[in-house]
């Protein structure tokens, strides 16, 4: 078998449905020479390729006996690889169709010219308030600041991310002690050396908005990114307006959580204390991306029936 083109790495858990969809979202994308690499991350039951699927020689599934988190799951698929680019779709979310080809074209243009591995893709992408199911487009903004990187993660690399895989061996792989802001941690690697984002202004993805999570795993990675960048003797410190930055940030992730917990007191606290480390008059640490209506014939990302035969 020849050496594939691309390498789609779809992470799961416990999402039968929607990662059939995601699966075939995947799968309708008119690229040539593509592997999709499922990997189920101990899910209960085991995920199962439907069966119409089954005889795709080019869906290949990977399980983990226990749960090891998304990171993992991203780090075994990227291990699994066989192409020199690999793209990623989270199985709760689907790619819109005819929207991969074009962006891979893009991606193998831009790199026969510089060959510079550690400028990476993402795309517009649709999200969906889990609270109100309210579509809304965003189209990122490009940047190769590490102070944007430390601000934010705003470019849904969960299923927008086109890199070539050899961006992991520089970059390293996703952080395994990180369930919540992996995306952040090698991204802000990843602009530490040097790289550089790059965006195709067009939606190519629905995104599910995930504002319930577990509380501790938030707690473990702001942990864990204080003590990479912001403690005293780490070797990766930052530094200035890096770090400030980076605890402003850290510090919107947590009132963020007490919203959905209701806990006013705290949400409250954090958003002062965020301003206070960068004052500003938006939420957001800088104006990340423009807002476009979505297409009209654009089902929520919850919507199962959406793509499903």
């Amino acid at each position: 078998m020849p050496k594939p083109r691309l390498t789609i790495v779809i992470p799961i858990r416990n999402r039968q449905e929607l990662g059939e969809r995601a699966l075939r979202s995947a799968a309708a994308q008119a690229v040539s020479q593509t592997e999709i690499i499922i990997v189920d991350d101990a899910s209960d039951p085991p995920f199962q390729i439907p069966p119409d699927l089954r005889s795709n020689e080019s869906i290949k599934l990977v399980r983990h006996p226990d749960n090891l988190g998304a990171s993992s799951a991203r780090n075994t698929g990227i291990a699994s690889a066989g192409a020199d680019w690999v793209a990623f779709l989270d199985s709760d979310d689907y790619w819109l169709p005819g929207t991969l080809a074009p962006r891979l074209e893009i991606a193998e243009a831009g790199f026969a010219i510089d060959r510079n591995p550690l400028a990476v893709h993402a795309a517009g992408f649709i999200l969906e308030s889990s609270i109100t199911r309210r579509l809304e487009t965003r189209i990122p903004r490009e940047s190769a600041d590490p102070l944007d990187f430390a601000s934010a993660c705003w470019f849904a690399p969960g299923s927008t991310l086109l890199a070539r895989k050899e961006a992991f061996d520089r970059i390293g792989p996703y952080d395994v002690e990180l369930r919540r802001l992996e995306d952040l941690d090698w991204f802000l690697r990843l602009a530490l050396q040097g790289g550089s984002l790059k965006v195709w202004n067009k939606p190519t993805a629905l995104i599910a908005d995930e504002s319930q999570f577990p509380g501790d795993h938030l707690m473990q990675a702001v942990a864990r990114l204080n003590c990479k960048y912001l403690a005293k003797g780490s070797p990766d410190r930052l530094s200035g307006k890096l770090a400030r930055r980076l605890r402003a940030y850290l510090n919107i992730e947590r009132a963020a959580f007490c919203s959905t917990q209701r806990r006013w007191l705290g949400l409250l606290f954090y958003l002062g204390w965020s301003f206070g480390q960068v004052p500003r008059t938006t939420l957001h640490l800088a104006r990340f991306w423009r807002f476009e209506t979505p297409p009209p014939d654009i089902r929520p990302a919850g919507d199962v029936g959406e793509l499903k035969r």
